[in-house]
């Protein structure tokens, strides 16, 4: 009888792990999806732009959705809002600050030209507001280019020389 109590208490604890991991792996998932999806429509609205030399957009201008502005097959622009799967929120950054903003208060518009260039470069933090989780980061370069879970810093600067090398130094003169 004991014995049967003891693998019961075992079984009992693995299974709490288990379900423990089980809970936050979803979450995780959840998250990953948002940002998948985001990324997914900023390269959309990109591709958009090219085909119809420009006039797509992505908005954000809620910390729980963002709207869409790209040709969803009815052969003209048309705004689709998009919701953030619950308990998730979303923020951004213009680098090379790094303030977050919340595009509640200060709503931004990405926007592509003729060539899938953004007007400027974005750094979106999407979050889930859940303990343990964390947040995921989506990068809008200049370019237009769209990144996932990497981050944007300012302008290169070109370095200097450590050491000053005489271009005639250490030459031997060669004789014919």
């Amino acid at each position: 009888m004991t014995e049967l109590l003891v693998v019961i208490v075992v079984i009992g604890v693995v299974s709490s792990f288990a379900l423990a991991s089980f809970l936050t792996a979803g979450k995780s998932a959840k998250l990953s999806g948002a940002t998948r999806t985001l990324s997914t429509y900023l390269e959309k609205a990109r591709v958009d732009s090219v085909r119809r030399h420009g006039g797509a957009s992505v908005n954000l201008n809620s910390a729980t959705s963002y709207t869409v502005n790209i040709d969803f097959g009815t052969g003209s622009a048309t705004a689709r809002t998009i919701t953030l799967p619950p308990g998730t929120s979303l923020q951004y950054s213009l680098p090379p600050a790094t303030t977050s903003i919340d595009p509640a208060t200060t709503p931004l518009t990405i926007t592509y030209n003729w060539r899938g260039r953004a007007g400027s470069r974005v750094l979106i933090t999407v979050t889930d507001s859940t303990t343990g989780v964390g947040s995921s980061t989506v990068s809008v370069g200049a370019v237009g280019d769209v990144s996932t879970d990497t981050t944007v810093s300012g302008p290169v600067s070109t370095p200097t020389p450590q050491t000053t090398v005489s271009t005639t130094a250490g030459i031997k003169s060669m004789n014919y």
